[in-house]
């Protein structure tokens, strides 16, 4: 799924380079330290604050900690209806206060994105040169294994018409309350089918791990996209990622 995430990006006031003119035309030579603008160059800088915010609180925590923290503390939203909601504004607006405390987290390590890129056809050599170290992909391809990357949102492309079962898996990593039991709930969609397993991960420390199965069941739906959520729950922090559907020819 992207965008990851949504975070504040309109009539942004921020200092300016004094090199062009505000309005970028070529007969405007007027200068100015300070514009208001808008467009993801305006949302990125927040973000990247936001990662750096979190870690202060978190100095031993991997890109991909910081980013599930993000992804999944966001605040819901609704898109317009010319936009297909997960796919304008990704999990949803970033709200930095409930991120430092995310309760469980989706890491991925190095590793991880290796074992995807080889299942997306790349090549060793060219790993290699994202990698950086020396990796051997297998011949076998299997690119439905990409979708088992650990990440916070849960996205699949399917055929119309067609009935499927997909099938997630995920390892979440407790970075909350020691002791703490966290509960799944499903937003309905009636056109398909979710179910967890286990729904309920009781974890006994910090740091430790517990793994769950989503599986998505549909029946021979016509082209759309399907939207729905995972919601794990402790009562105090609540962690959500976006599941989507997307249902193509």
């Amino acid at each position: 799924m992207k965008p990851d995430i949504s975070a504040p990006g309109v009539d942004i006031l921020a200092s300016f380079s004094q090199a062009v003119s505000p309005s970028d035309d070529g007969y405007d030579k007027r200068s100015t330290k300070y514009n208001i603008i808008s467009g993801t160059s305006m949302s990125c800088p927040h973000v990247a604050g936001i990662a750096a915010y979190l870690k202060t609180f978190h100095f031993d925590w991997s890109p991909s900690a910081i980013k599930s923290a993000i992804m999944t503390s966001a605040n819901p939203m609704k898109g317009s209806k010319d936009e297909v909601g997960e796919y304008a504004y990704g999990s949803g607006h970033v709200n930095p206060i409930s991120a430092v405390h995310p309760g469980l987290i989706y890491d991925i390590s190095l590793d991880d994105y290796i074992k995807m890129l080889c299942n997306l056809g790349y090549d060793s050599k060219k790993v290699k040169l994202i990698s950086g170290k020396n990796n051997s992909c297998s011949n076998t391809i299997d690119r439905s294994l990409v979708r088992d990357l650990n990440y916070p949102a849960l996205s699949i492309d399917v055929k119309s018409n067609t009935s499927f079962t997909i099938k997630f898996e995920r390892t979440v990593t407790n970075v909350g309350i020691g002791k703490s039991i966290y509960k799944a709930s499903i937003l309905p969609n009636p056109k398909i089918k979710i179910t967890v397993v286990p729904e309920t991960l009781s974890f006994k420390s910090l740091y430790e791990k517990q793994s769950f199965v989503l599986t998505v069941t549909g029946n021979e739906l016509p082209t759309q996209t399907v939207i729905s959520s995972l919601l794990w729950s402790n009562g105090i922090q609540n962690v959500r990622s976006p599941i989507i559907v997307n249902v193509s020819n």
